[in-house]
């Protein structure tokens, strides 16, 4: 009877996940990777950045096929995306299968699909939410593979490799996959030949969204020159890399497991979930011999070396400011503890779904928040609209909101102060006015204009949805 009612609320968390994703679906595009999306459904077009490069091609298509019934763009998107995570309940259930039985594996399934902030990433117009269920597929792929040696197994990897490429290329690090898989064949005795094979295979499945990319773009020559501009312009000016930020190695260690993998991927900054996720890991601890940690280390060995070198990624080459980046480390991190825990106890299945229960309560005022809460760049948009015209506001990077929202006033976007000093010799006759990103910009250049400013409004939205525009200032120019 127990197993029956476990059961039962698997499957009724599951369908209330997902009702909520979807009723909740964001229909703001408040960033400008957002912005890059939701304009890419109306014109498809990589010199505009509709989107940005590397394209996304199966992401915005996906996204395509859902604005043919839903209007908004950036719904359209975030409803994409739902539909690609509740997709990946069955890989993620094979793979559970694999080291559990039929119960503990839906319970790792409906653990993992409360997750709160998978569901602020599906429920939003980034391409997280679809890359994610797309990855649960590929590495269920290559656990097959691992396992048998039919041409179908061994080719499906390759395929759902591409597919993740084609939606989110940031997800490179978990080709190693493949070339663990293919060094674990030779060993077995597979030929050479037949690894070549693959090899051609592997390149003909990704020639088909790079080639669809090039032909949108015209050339060759004018794809890799816009690739070479963008990769440059990530690693040194606009990025986040370790080779932009200049942070510290120790400060972006801490933020990225600390703040981003923990704090945020598994707990979605609740402290209320932080406590009873410390509270089961505890008990955990108490319960688990050495002996299971070794058995622990065995069975999930291949995904957490994956999760390894995607976390070496994230450190040196991604932007650590945005937790979302960080997210697969903390899902295969969860689903390796989620499995190990069901499989092997069974108080640990009924804390599985109680953590289950109280992940999926504290995931709906978040996502009603996310769904109906202007965002902070909106709020600011309509402030300004309210203000005696003309008028002139000079942004960072919240411009590119501006301009999707067609605000009936002037906006621009500088990075340097000299370039902003001679354009508001133009603007005589209009009120002018900074936001503090921009101020903070200038000050890091060595011009401190706070002492010329005054401080009219701030803006406020939740951080978790955008944990770079999520706080804006506003100020107007005194002279």
């Amino acid at each position: 009877m127990s197993k029956n009612i476990m059961t039962a609320a698997a499957f009724f968390l599951l369908a209330a996940v997902f009702s909520l994703r979807f009723f909740y679906s964001s229909p703001f595009a408040a960033t400008w990777d957002q912005v890059d999306f939701a304009l890419a459904l109306e014109r498809y077009d990589l010199l505009a950045m509709q989107p940005h490069f590397p394209g996304y091609p199966f992401f915005i298509f996906g996204g395509m096929i859902a604005n043919s019934w839903i209007e908004n763009p950036a719904q359209a998107l975030s409803v994409f995306n739902g539909i690609m995570t509740l997709a990946a309940s069955l890989p993620v259930y094979l793979l559970a299968r694999q080291y559990a039985g039929r119960l503990p594996s839906l319970l790792v399934v409906a653990a993992l699909q409360t997750n709160t902030y998978l569901s602020i990433l599906s429920a939003q117009p980034m391409s997280e939410g679809a890359a994610i269920g797309a990855l649960w597929w590929y590495l269920w792929a290559f656990h097959r593979a691992y396992h048998k040696t039919n041409l179908t197994a061994q080719l499906l990897p390759l395929l759902f490799f591409s597919l993740l490429m084609g939606i989110r290329l940031s997800y490179a690090p978990f080709g190693l996959a493949i070339l663990l898989l293919w060094i674990h064949q030779y060993r077995k005795g597979k030929r050479f030949r037949e690894l070549a094979g693959l090899a051609a295979a592997a390149i003909l499945f990704q020639g088909v969204w790079l080639a669809a990319l090039i032909l949108s773009e015209g050339s060759i020559s004018g794809f890799l020159k816009l690739s070479m501009g963008f990769v440059a312009g990530h690693f040194t000016s606009w990025g986040g890399a370790v080779t932009e930020s200049g942070e510290p190695l120790l400060s972006r260690l801490y933020q990225l497991t600390v703040h981003n993998v923990v704090f945020t991927g598994m707990f979605a900054g609740s402290l209320l979930l932080l406590g009873a996720g410390a509270l089961a890991g505890g008990l955990l601890l108490i319960r688990f011999r050495k002996a299971a940690f070794r058995e622990y280390w065995s069975i999930n060995k291949l995904l957490l070396i994956l999760a390894g070198a995607y976390f070496i990624w994230n450190l040196f080459a991604q932007n650590i400011d945005k937790p979302r980046h960080s997210f697969p480390i903390a899902m295969l991190l969860l689903f390796s503890l989620f499995t190990m825990a069901a499989a092997k106890s069974a108080k640990a299945q009924y804390a599985l779904i109680l953590f289950a229960i109280l992940q999926l309560a504290v995931s709906v005022p978040i996502l009603k928040e996310q769904a109906e809460k202007k965002p902070a760049v909106y709020q600011m948009a309509e402030y300004l609209e309210q203000q005696q015209q003309p008028l002139i506001v000079y942004t960072w990077e919240e411009t590119r909101v501006l301009q999707y929202l067609s605000v009936p006033y002037d906006h621009k976007r500088f990075y340097t102060y000299p370039y902003f000093k001679k354009d508001i010799s133009y603007q005589k006759d209009k009120e002018i006015y900074l936001t503090g990103e921009l101020v903070d910009g200038f000050k890091e250049q060595g011009v401190d204009l706070y002492p010329r400013l005054e401080k009219v409004n701030e803006f406020h939205s939740n951080l978790l949805f955008d944990p770079v525009y999520g706080e804006i200032e506003l100020y107007k120019l005194k002279e």
